[in-house]
């Protein structure tokens, strides 16, 4: 990753969008996922509340993605991952979802630059850009080609015709758009802005040439759609004329598209003047954008958009999610790790914990086991996140303070304690942590003062004899000074 590409990933984005995005949003039911590689992000785009809701999670080189019967595949770095919506987990994190897709497996294809895939016949199949084919999983490889051009000699990882778009037909992997019919390494960068063609991979038979960087095939309702996206264009096929229809035009690169019922949802990113997009149409567009059109299919009306005014620029895939509000986990989230994905089956031989105490003693356990490994912040932390779930749980209390003793933030640790004395003043623990604060602090008045307090309310406490006879003895050997 270069310089600039790291100030992109750390650019604010901006955005605005159309008055009636919220309204479509409710009265389709939908939520967008958009991937973006400029900034290793998935952005979740909704509403909530009657308000336009936009979230961002962070993910390796995001790409392409699908969605089949509640489970999301994306193409992320170097692999493929899986995820799984669990609506009882959506039930149970805080922020009113009704969808939440968890992180379930990954696989690992190497850096193959997966672009479109789609989900068919019990199997996943992607686009291996790199190595200019159609593939499939595999458990024990990185990936399986089933199809390639027949004008590609060898598979090599050179990016020879820039294979990228990809779809189905009535359950059977069938048609694909590349971006120059070459065999060469690089090859299609020579004719790239008239160079592209659609091809049908059952027959192997080139529909059409000619076409401006096209991506997208999508079949949805006996008609084929492609993006023509050196032209900013959304498009049908003629199969009887063998040519395109242009629906609509957008104001950018068309990259990525989802249909639901009678409205495309379309990628569009704002492309530069470089070697890689010169001679396009687009470019001579006095202004490009970038970010999400929505175009219905039958009239060519654009029906609403958001548009990203800066820190993106370009958009890499759309997928469209059937739910009012989507959460989507990262692997290394602690959502991820304190919710499960368990079958209704197992689920009868399972009891979670239900009390806030029960919820909470996981992570108290956790900071005792690091604090007796001398791993002091790390221990806070846990008792921080059992006091999140249950603020009296006292044992966390005492504990974080002796922590914070330890790592000499005595201001911290005192607050904490004069807290809980304020609210009980009968607990002897919160002056015998005083106690021990005051002397690891030196402070061996105040220490006294404490240890002196517990025996006015238990006379005969063992543990506050045992340190004030430490503290005469000490005073007696001249390192306690009343002063």
């Amino acid at each position: 990753m270069n310089n600039n590409d790291k100030q992109i990933m750390q650019q604010k984005i901006d955005f605005t969008y159309s008055q009636n995005i919220v309204k479509f949003f409710k009265e389709t039911n939908t939520t967008i996922l958009l991937s973006t590689y400029q900034t290793n992000k998935i952005m979740i785009i909704g509403q909530e509340n009657d308000q336009f809701d936009i979230r961002y999670k962070e993910f390796p080189r995001p790409m392409g993605m699908c969605k089949k019967d509640g489970k999301l595949f994306a193409g992320l770095g170097h692999g493929i991952y899986q995820f799984s919506n669990y609506t009882g987990v959506a039930q149970n994190i805080e922020g009113n979802f009704d969808a939440c897709y968890m992180p379930q497996n990954i696989h690992f294809t190497g850096d193959i630059d997966i672009h479109e895939m789609e989900y068919c016949k019990d199997q996943l199949y992607f686009i291996n850009t790199k190595f200019s084919c159609l593939c499939i999983k595999e458990p024990d490889n990185s990936f399986k080609p089933i199809w390639k051009p027949d004008f590609i000699s060898l598979l090599q990882p050179v990016d020879k015709c820039h294979l990228n778009g990809f779809c189905t037909r009535d359950g059977e992997p069938r048609y694909v758009t590349m971006l120059g019919l070459t065999d060469e390494p690089l090859g299609w960068r020579a004719n790239k802005a008239n160079g592209g063609l659609l091809m049908d991979i059952k027959t192997n038979e080139i529909l059409i040439e000619g076409l401006s960087m096209p991506h997208s095939p999508r079949w949805h309702e006996n008609t084929l759609y492609i993006l023509e996206s050196g032209k900013g264009a959304i498009s049908h096929f003629d199969f009887k004329k063998k040519r395109l229809t242009q629906i609509a035009k957008v104001p950018g690169f068309t990259r990525g598209l989802d249909i639901v019922g009678d409205f495309a949802f379309i990628g569009v990113s704002k492309v530069r003047e470089s070697a890689t997009f010169s001679g396009l149409e687009i470019t001579k567009l006095p202004k490009r954008v970038s970010g999400v059109w929505i175009v219905n299919i039958k009239t060519g009306q654009i029906i609403s958009f958001v548009e990203f005014t800066s820190g993106l620029d370009e958009v890499f895939a759309i997928t469209v999610l059937p739910h009012k509000k989507v959460e989507m986990l990262n692997f290394d989230s602690e959502q991820s790790k304190e919710n499960y994905m368990i079958s209704p089956e197992d689920c009868e031989q399972i009891k979670m914990p239900e009390t806030k105490l029960e919820q909470a003693a996981p992570h108290f356990e956790k900071g005792i086991d690091l604090f007796n490994e001398n791993k002091k912040e790390e221990a806070i932390i846990y008792f921080k996140k059992a006091l999140e779930i249950q603020s009296d749980y006292l044992p966390a209390t005492f504990n974080m303070a002796i922590a914070l003793g330890d790592l000499g933030r005595y201001d911290e640790a005192e607050e904490i304690l004069y807290n809980v004395i304020k609210n009980d003043a009968s607990i002897l623990q919160s002056y015998e942590s005083l106690g021990f604060i005051y002397y690891k602090k030196g402070d061996f008045k105040k220490a006294e003062k404490n240890f002196k307090k517990i025996l006015e309310l238990d006379p005969d406490n063992k543990k506050a004899k045992n340190s004030l006879e430490i503290l005469r003895k000490e005073k007696s050997n001249g390192e306690y000074n009343d002063s």
